[in-house]
């Protein structure tokens, strides 16, 4: 699968929509709406009270009503809103603000929609409202004809004192400005029209309809430099970057991601590099600085032009946002282009990237050793395993009698979310925009662990100091079945997680969760196949080892490589396994 294909079907989903238009430059360059206007108009627009507040003249004092409460203020206090409470302040500044419109009992009903307003009302109070007027309309019984004699009384003008009476049992009343919907509905828009082009885009591929690909990755292109140029101009707060997955722009640069794959699966280098710097200029913080950068500085190589390869490479190992596995193999990649006499200096990181990793060498009697086929092997027992099963059975038997999983990482994401249960479930302010989600918004961002420090460091704190056990046990009797980003209730169970966390030991352990806590993102994968346990005697001693299993072929990914490096400097037991078939005999 091109590289970036997965991601955008995690995005987009398999279903597919209503089939394409005719049109293709209708679907693809759709009509922008009308411009919004700043403006709102009505009786709780912010512009008109401070229009109001600010016509005074000769010295006189001007009230206005405080759109809240209906109170009367000096026009002079009126942004200062100070006789408001902790509740209501908020509901001033966001009318203020012009995103919402307020309706109070001391406001005239004839300029609002009063079939929206009587929609607030509860049948037992237009019930109420219909027992206080004049003639009896005790027989209405049902909401819609309860509603339908309001509104007939309404717009008779029969009872001078109904829209009064209607606003007494409505009391004050809030709506989303046009302003504001409108500017949703624009955000919306946006994102839906770039979801689509996802859409297409996916399509396309399954058709292999280049020139529609094509077509999209344009589309995207055009896109993604008109909004980061609109972005710069309009941002005066920067939103926090876990926002930023749910934009369009984002979008668009998952779509131009895929495109890259495309055009260097065509040998079309010209057309990546050029996207691939797009890229690199538009978006800034973003993790997928390091695939794109090193993209970069292959496919500069592949169009020969070395020396400018080589600067990228450098610039990329020094980028804040290039890490873990994309930053290794920058590294190596500089060391590999940076011979003299184009450098003369050896990086600073050359003996780290260069260190041995230690290697296990076992066979196996195959099923068959055809070229790209899966490695199949006859395990011990003399049934048919893959490679990982297989290395399973050796470490049990020959190996040392080690106890055993192949999860590749996911027995450490369980263990993470156990431990760090409830840092993560915290009261943090945004992170939480919908009861359904298993984890933070930021959990794969670095404000995660910025803005948790205190109550992380102190989880940590306990893990040194012996108390994993424990604190795995409570986590699980206490949230056992509820979801949560990682963890997997089926696959371990408890007495084998108690077992590797006192392998493992409270060091050890620290340092790994705190590596993920500051950056999940980026090292929630590549880590080994293989975690093995052991108890060394009857106290409860024990030791671990972590091991990256490879057949016959298969060669280290950076990602791995980057893996095993960290966690020999942790001072963590961990090697490879390379299962071979065994040698025919002459």
């Amino acid at each position: 699968m091109l590289t970036g294909r997965e991601s955008l079907v995690r995005l987009i989903g398999r279903r597919r929509r209503s089939p394409l238009p005719a049109s293709l430059a209708a679907l693809l360059s759709p009509s922008s709406p009308a411009p919004v206007q700043a403006n709102v108009q009505g009786s709780g627009s912010a512009e008109a009270a401070r229009d109001e507040a600010g016509s005074s003249s000769g010295g006189g004092v001007e009230w206005v009503p405080c759109p809240v409460c209906g109170e009367c203020i000096r026009g002079s206090d009126y942004c200062v809103n100070a006789h408001l409470g902790l509740f209501t302040n908020p509901l001033f500044i966001l009318n203020v603000a012009g995103y919402i419109d307020m309706l109070s009992c001391t406001d005239d009903p004839s300029e609002y929609d009063i079939k929206e307003i009587l929609e607030v009302l509860s049948v037992p109070e237009m019930k109420e409202i219909l027992k206080e007027l004049p003639k009896d309309h005790t027989t209405c019984t049902r909401r819609h004809e309860l509603l339908s004699t309001l509104l007939s009384l309404y717009h008779g003008g029969t009872c001078a004192a109904l829209p009064k009476r209607i606003l007494k049992w409505t009391g004050a009343c809030i709506r989303i400005s046009k302003m504001a919907d409108d500017l949703l509905w624009r955000v919306q828009c946006h994102c839906g029209q770039a979801i689509r082009v996802a859409q297409v885009m996916d399509e396309a591929l399954d058709d292999n309809n280049m020139e529609m690909v094509t077509r999209c990755i344009d589309l995207s292109e055009n896109r993604l430099c008109t909004m980061s140029k609109i972005e710069i101009a309009t941002s005066s707060q920067p939103l926090p970057l876990f926002f930023s997955r749910f934009s369009a722009s984002w979008v668009y640069s998952k779509i131009l991601t895929l495109g890259v794959s495309v055009y260097e699966r065509d040998r079309r280098y010209t057309d990546a590099i050029r996207i691939l710097k797009l890229l690199l200029r538009t978006v800034a913080s973003d993790r997928r600085r390091g695939y794109w950068t090193l993209r970069l500085s292959v496919d500069l190589e592949h169009v020969d032009r070395p020396n400018e390869s080589l600067s990228i490479a450098e610039g990329g190992v020094i980028d804040p946002w290039v890490r873990a596995g994309s930053k290794f193999a920058l590294q190596r990649r500089v060391l590999r282009l940076s011979k003299p006499p184009r450098r003369w200096k050896v990086p600073s990181y050359a003996d780290s990237v260069k260190r041995n990793i230690k290697e296990v060498n076992i066979e196996g009697r195959p099923l068959n050793c055809e070229t790209g086929a899966k490695n199949v092997f006859y395990g011990y027992d003399g049934e048919l395993c893959g490679v990982e099963q297989l290395a399973l059975q050796y470490y049990a038997d020959e190996g040392g009698g080690w106890q055993g999983t192949h999860s590749e990482g996911g027995v450490w994401m369980t263990i993470f979310g156990l431990l760090m249960w409830d840092v993560m479930f915290s009261d943090m302010e945004d992170v939480f925009q919908s009861k359904f989600q298993t984890a933070p918004l930021d959990l794969e961002t670095d404000d995660f662990y910025k803005l948790r420090k205190d109550i992380i460091e102190s989880q940590l704190k306990k893990i040194q100091d012996g108390m994993a056990e424990e604190m795995l046990i409570s986590s699980w009797e206490l949230h056992q079945g509820t979801s949560c980003r990682g963890v997997n209730w089926d696959r371990h169970s408890l007495a084998d997680l108690r077992a590797i966390v006192a392998c493992i030991g409270g060091n050890l352990l620290a340092s790994l969760v705190r590596h993920l806590a500051v950056d999940y993102r980026s090292w929630s994968s590549g880590i080994p196949d293989l975690l093995l346990w052991r108890f060394l005697d009857e106290r409860g001693g024990g030791e671990a080892k972590l091991v990256e299993v490879k057949g016959p072929r298969d060669q280290l990914s950076e990602q791995q490589r980057a893996w095993i490096l960290v966690l020999m400097d942790f001072g963590f037991d961990v090697e490879v396994c390379k299962v071979s078939p065994v040698a025919k005999r002459r």
